[in-house]
């Protein structure tokens, strides 16, 4: 591909990109594939050679052999090799017709013995060199079978006899016969596309030299040729492999040392070749390892061997040849084959899906027929004994890729996750207009790899599309999703391999900082684009993957996609975006995270920027190392509050993020985000290697999770490097907030590939480019709100360019609309506003807690004045606070934030120039807050049981309103647990006014792991005049695992018509089973009750009764026991029995 021009301007800090795609490719596609029509069987070959169908196969496969026309019996492949990577023009796009030797007795039937030829090519291949008159043999890397398409229908395509009538000027008697030995076993990196034999070393099992034989019949004394590649990680010193053949030492591999750093080579690699002379075969290839220092390891890549042989069927049942040396323009040789069996045939095999049956005679032993020799041709000769025999597959369904229409959204799947891609693909539809193709990975290789798993099928199957919008990118495809996940082991041959739609790897395999995969691959989409390349290659699609294993990770990851628009996941979250940067590096991360905190003010003001900068927390010592335990408060914090995106620089990896552990699997297996699934950057090494079954990252668990975690992430999946880091994730940002011309923004696919086209031309990184991915679905956009907010008003005053000032201890109404783009009031508009009001910018310092971590200051605007809710009536709203006392009296701009929805759309808005400072006029308020505390939800009794993940509730009331502006002077809103001042939670930023009060409001707090037991809290809090007010609870915590029920009893006891049945439980924010069995005192079941719930918190009272038996009968006065027994969904079950009175 041409590279296509990227514009990008720099204008008031806006980031322009203009992505132009001409039209750079005129190739003409089938219009419908071979299998829209008929009856298809699929059949494997594994090893290149004539094979032969006979009727006893054809049956096997279900073809009706009754009168079978030998004419209609047709076979479709392409040879089954590995596609060229770059998407050449010249290679097939459906299946071929392949032609077919059929010997039929002369009926035109297929009965008795009668049966059909047909060369195969194998998997693998020899690659030819012209201008060295060699080969070098390809090995396919992802399947060591090829696959053909067997249909009875039409006449079929078959082999034609040539006619040569030109007299030979050169004689053929000897030829050159190829072989290789290649046994891929090991990947030392669980990276890259190279795989590795034999291990040759002192290790238990294993030994210094190991031998091959080499079958090539009839070798001549010219010289041969042996190539070879090996590898050896040998530290410090250089070490050799010998090799020698039938006990003649032919060369040595001398392999370079390997040295010890993190990020050096794993092991270093060689090769060599060498000619040989011998007449002796078989061939007996010898190779032996001298170690250069203790322990050393090393590993046969491959072996090859070009011999001359003599043109003879001795020892051969199927002989395949071919001659450089006869080649030259004007030749016709004449070859002959001697010791040949009666019935020998020679096919001209050089277009391996059309042989050409060779005319000939046989004189005497020897078998003579003539060709052409203008160019090199390969033959090959056969008896009528010996054939191969396919592999029955089995039936192929009719399908049609070829054939469908032209689709915005493609998704690639594996067939167990099918049903989950089309639930995903059916929304984009209906909510997005999106027209959508679900296929297989299946069906596109049937068409696009003749049946084999290769990963350029992918990529040539979304090209017929680019290809056929001609350059009109309205009609090309603008998202591709791959839906399962990947693996570097292609063939399987590592345990529990997830392989389901493929990656592509790099050609590297021992270099860690130069190994990697990339779906980027399948988004190359220009004639000439070469990932293999150096030049500067753009994507043409936006592209992502949900790397699910199973169907219920993609259940999972559906639902939350789902559910993520819709009116349960509104919220002020929406407005929050969070920098977390590691320390040390001479503050690197901070740096960066400023960088980026600046581009998303810049572009968007009206986000509320959090910054958890580990330098700026104390940091504490522990057995484990250090660690920054208020770090992972203010994480687990912000997932639970909710934020649009979680952005973070600095060390990691697929296990956690920081050498201090900001983040890993317990920490992600903590969080209680439901309906609130922030967008995850992480600028840092491999934090989702989804290729390697071997791990379980990180990035993958905050994707698959269910309800829980990220809704997606652009994340890294190998090793990176901070800088060019920075530019990808600034290029990102700069491109995902920055609103479109209709004033939308980008979905997720169209920012990660306009980031990394730009990040592409302007960075010459290209590798780490590449290792960016988008884990997540390409055509959802971020939940940024749509409409926008503004101020009118404050205290009946208009605002002008310079608001009214907020003063200490003042009541204040603001009044503002709700305006769509155009700036035009949603008279229509009714629901809800949330403003929060923040205090000025404050600059802190961080604390240079190590060697590598300088302090520095940093600018945070976090002190919130008002945190509310009011109504929007007609798209106009107003609501009034008191400024606390606590306020900084210096003047200065403070900021009001705004999120609004209806229940439907949300908007958002920002007056960053409001005032506030000095002191007002003062409240009369002598009292402190009142405080009522509950455990999960208000059934909450002092003292009951509770899980070991509360969520707490607070409700709080006062006069003047809750001081929540946290300046760090004692007066913040704070919960202790246990009278342990180390474990007190600021809850300042968890509390939220009521609707039209904010006299009154709630806080919702999600509380750590508590040990089991019992505990206490102490709630603190204080008004905006700094009365305080306090209250305690009790609880006692009995861990989710052990399902307990407490306090079991039905009220009214004793009852005449009507009881309810109340309990405790440790599973809140679950579906219970309940079943209650009502017996007399003697035993008989008089009453089953049976009923599903959804409990939010510990006390459940949703079951009542009647007193009335199972056939409606009131039931006699008396005693009764009862028998509740409650199930949760994963199982767990408890049960009590207690008594009831009827009166």
């Amino acid at each position: 591909m041409r590279s296509r021009p990227v514009i990008r301007l720099m204008m008031a800090g806006i980031f322009l990109v203009m992505n132009y795609m001409p039209a750079l490719s005129q190739r003409m596609y089938t219009a419908n594939s071979v299998l829209a029509m008929g009856n298809w069987y699929k059949i494997s070959t594994t090893l290149p050679g004539i094979y032969k169908i006979d009727l006893p196969f054809l049956s096997s496969l279900g073809v009706n052999t009754s009168s079978l026309s030998s004419s209609s019996v047709r076979l479709f492949g392409n040879g089954g090799q590995m596609l060229p990577e770059k998407p050449l023009n010249t290679k097939p796009d459906d299946l071929i017709e392949n032609a077919l030797w059929v010997e039929d007795g002369g009926d035109g039937q297929l009965n008795g013995s009668d049966y059909i030829l047909f060369y195969a090519g194998g998997p693998h291949a020899w690659i030819k060199d012209s201008i060295s008159k060699s080969f070098h043999h390809q090995k396919n890397i992802y399947s060591d079978t090829a696959y053909y398409y067997l249909s009875i229908g039409q006449n079929g395509k078959r082999i034609t006899t040539a006619n040569v009538t030109t007299t030979p000027n050169t004689t053929i008697t000897q030829v050159t016969r190829n072989w290789f030995h290649e046994l891929d076993t090991v990947n030392f990196l669980s990276s890259g596309r190279q795989w590795y034999g034999e291990e040759f070393s002192g290790n238990a099992g294993k030994s210094l030299s190991r031998t091959y034989t080499v079958n090539l019949p009839n070798i001549l004394a010219n010289p041969a040729t042996i190539a070879s590649a090996c590898v050896a990680r040998s530290f410090g010193t250089t070490s050799r492999f010998t090799v020698s053949i039938n006990n003649q030492q032919a060369m040595q591999i001398t392999v370079p040392a390997t040295s010890t750093g993190a990020y050096d080579p794993f092991a270093m690699a060689a090769q060599s070749a060498a000619s040989f002379s011998t007449t002796q075969s078989p061939l007996s290839i010898r190779f032996d390892y001298t170690p250069g220092s203790s322990g050393s390891q090393g590993w046969l890549d491959w072996v090859e061997v070009h011999a001359r042989v003599d043109l003879s069927m001795t020892g051969n049942n199927q002989l395949q040849f071919h001659d450089w040396n006869s080649v030259g323009a004007g030749n016709v040789g004449s070859y002959t084959i001697k010791n040949a069996p009666a019935g020998m045939q020679v096919w001209d095999i050089t277009n391996a899906l059309e042989p050409v049956r060779m005319q000939g005679a046989l004189a005497g032993s020897d078998w003579r027929f003539v060709n052409e020799c203008s160019r090199l041709r390969e033959y090959i000769a056969f008896s009528t004994t010996g054939f191969l025999t396919p592999v029955k597959v089995g039936a192929v369904p009719n399908q049609n890729l070829h054939g469908s229409g032209m689709p915005q959204y493609i998704i690639i799947t594996h067939p167990d996750l099918l049903g989950q891609a089309q639930r995903l693909a059916q929304y984009h539809q209906q909510r997005d207009n999106l027209a959508g193709l679900v296929v297989t990975v299946n069906q596109v290789y049937n068409e696009f790899s003749s049946g084999s798993p290769d990963p350029a099928a992918l990529r040539d199957f979304v090209k017929m599309f680019y290809d056929r919008a001609g350059g009109d990118s309205s009609k090309a495809p603008k998202y591709l999703l791959l839906f399962g996940d990947a693996s570097f082991d292609y063939r399987t041959r590592i345990s529990n391999n997830t392989n389901l739609v493929p990656c592509w790897e790099s050609p590297v395999s021992l270099d860690p900082l130069a190994t990697y995969t990339s779906d980027d691959f399948f988004g190359l989409l220009g004639d000439n684009d070469d990932i293999n390349g150096t030049g500067t290659y753009l994507l043409d699609v936006g592209i992502g993957r949900i790397p699910a294993r199973n169907v219920r990770e993609a259940k999972a990851i559906v639902d939350k996609i789902l559910a993520y628009n819709d009116v349960k996941s509104l919220g002020p979250w929406r407005n929050e975006v969070t920098f977390v940067a590691d320390d040390e590096d001479n503050n690197l991360h901070l740096q960066d995270a400023e960088i980026m905190t600046q581009v998303v003010q810049t572009a968007a003001p009206q986000e509320n920027i959090d910054k958890i900068y580990l330098d700026a927390f104390r940091q504490e010592s522990s057995s484990a190392g250090s660690r920054y335990p208020a770090v992972n408060q203010a994480i687990n914090n912000k997932i639970y509050s909710g934020t649009l995106m979680w952005n973070y620089a600095g060390h990691g990896g697929y296990r956690r993020l920081g050498e201090e552990v900001v983040l890993d699997q317990d920490i992600i297996n903590t969080f209680n985000n439901p309906g609130k699934l922030p967008l995850f950057i992480t600028a840092t090494c491999d934090v989702a290697p989804y290729d390697n079954p071997l791990v379980s990252s990180i990035g993958e668990n905050l994707l698959l999770r269910e309800r829980t975690g990220a809704i997606a992430l652009m994340t890294t999946t190998r090793l990176v490097f901070a800088f060019s880091n920075r530019i990808m994730n600034e290029n990102y940002l700069k491109t995902a907030f920055q609103k479109k011309s209709d004033s939308s923004y980008r979905s997720l696919g169209e920012a990660v590939r306009m980031a990394k086209n730009v990040t592409y031309n302007f960075l010459g990184d290209v590798v780490n480019n590449r290792k960016f991915t988008l884990l997540g679905d390409p055509a959802l956009t971020l939940a940024f709100p749509v409409y926008q907010v503004k101020t009118t008003a404050i205290n009946g005053q208009a605002v002008t360019s310079t608001p009214d000032t907020l003063k200490a201890l003042s009541e204040y109404t603001i009044s503002g609309t709700v305006q769509d783009n155009a700036g035009n009031t949603l008279n229509d508009f009714n629901g809800t506003i949330y403003p929060t009001i923040f205090d000025k910018v404050q600059t802190i310092n961080t604390l240079g807690n190590d060697a590598g971590s300088q302090a520095v200051p940093i600018q945070v605007q976090k002190n919130i004045l008002f945190k509310g809710k009011a109504t929007v009536n007609n798209g106009r709203f107003s609501f009034s606070f008191i400024v606390p006392k606590d306020i900084s009296y210096q003047y200065g701009n403070g900021k009001i934030s705004y999120y609004t929805d209806n229940g439907n759309k949300d908007g958002n808005g920002v007056l960053n120039n409001i005032i506030i400072g000095g002191s007002g006029n003062g409240v009369n308020d002598p009292l402190g807050p009142t405080i009522k505390a509950y455990l999960n939800d208000e059934k909450f009794v002092n003292g009951s049981i509770t899980n070991d993940r509360p969520i707490l509730l607070v409700k709080l009331a006062d006069s003047s309103g809750i001081n929540i502006l946290g300046t760090g002077i004692g007066h913040d809103l704070v919960a202790t647990l246990d009278n342990d001042q180390k474990n007190e939670f600021v809850l300042n930023s968890f509390y939220e006014s009521d609707v039209n009060n904010y006299r009154q409001g709630t806080v919702r707090f999600q509380l750590p792991v508590l040990a089991a037991g019992a505990h206490t809290l102490t709630i603190k809090a204080w008004d905006a005049a700094n009365n305080s007010g306090e209250a305690t609870i009790d609880f006692r915590v009995v861990a989710q695992q052990n399902f307990t029920l407490s306090h079991v009893l039905n009220y009214p006891n004793p009852f005449t018509t009507h009881t309810t049945f109340w309990f405790e439980h440790n599973r809140p924010g679950e579906e219970l089973l309940i079943r209650i069995q009502v017996y007399t005192i003697t035993g008989k079941l008089v009453k089953n009750i049976n009923k599903t719930i959804f409990s939010p918190g510990n006390r459940s009272s949703d079951v009542e009764w009647n007193g009335r038996d199972e056939y409606g009968d009131k039931i006699g006065r008396g005693v009764y026991l009862y028998r509740l027994r409650v199930q949760t969904a994963d199982g767990k079950a408890a049960e009590k029995l207690e008594k009831l009175f009827i009166l």
